[in-house]
C-alpha cells in the first residue's frame, strides 16, 4: 500500500476510536422503577449508589473516593446523574467524567419523567440535595448519606 493510504487509514481509525469507546458502556435511562431494578440486580452483595449532577463540584470530588473504594474492595458503584439522559451533550459529559474517574460502568441518568418523581422513586425522604449516596450491605439494607464522600466516609459506611 502507498504510504499516504496507510496514513489516511490510521487517521480514520484514530477518529473512530472515541466513538467505539463510547459505545462500550451505555448510560441507562433512569425511570420511576429503575431504582428497584438496580437494587435487585445487586442483590446479595454490598454496593453503593451515588446520585450526582454535572454541576455539583462536591459530587465530582466524591468520584475519587468511590473509585478508590471500588479498586481496593471490589465494591460495585452505580451512578445516577440527575442530568437528562436524552440530552446528547449532557450524556457525553456524564460518560467522560465517569470514565475518566474510573466509575464508567453502571451509569444512569434521569429520563423524561419529572425530576421530583424520579427523586421520590429513589427515596421518598430525600429532598434533592446532592451528592446523595446509598450504601447497601449484602442483605440489601441501605444507609443514606448526603454530602461529599471522602476516604473517611467510605471507611465508615462501606460494609463488606
Amino acid at each position: 500500500m502507498k504510504p499516504f493510504i496507510l496514513a489516511a487509514l490510521a487517521a480514520a481509525a484514530l477518529q473512530l476510536a472515541p466513538i467505539a469507546a463510547q459505545a462500550t458502556e451505555t448510560i441507562h435511562v433512569f425511570e420511576p422503577d429503575s431504582f428497584k431494578q438496580i437494587v435487585a440486580s445487586e442483590k446479595g452483595k454490598p454496593f453503593v449508589v451515588l446520585v450526582w449532577s454535572l454541576d455539583c463540584e462536591y459530587c465530582q470530588r466524591s468520584f475519587q473516593a468511590l473509585a478508590e473504594a471500588r479498586k481496593k474492595s471490589g465494591v460495585d458503584v452505580v451512578t445516577i446523574a440527575t442530568d437528562r439522559a436524552d440530552d446528547p451533550e449532557a450524556a457525553a459529559l456524564i460518560r467522560r467524567k465517569l470514565e475518566s474517574s474510573g466509575l464508567g460502568s453502571g451509569m444512569w441518568a434521569f429520563g423524561p419523567a419529572p425530576a421530583e418523581r424520579l427523586r421520590y422513586a429513589i427515596d421518598p425522604k430525600w429532598r434533592g440535595e446532592i451528592p446523595r449516596s446509598y450504601w447497601f450491605d449484602k442483605e440489601g439494607k441501605a444507609v443514606a448519606y448526603s454530602g461529599m464522600i471522602t476516604e473517611a466516609t467510605v471507611a465508615k459506611l462501606l460494609v463488606k
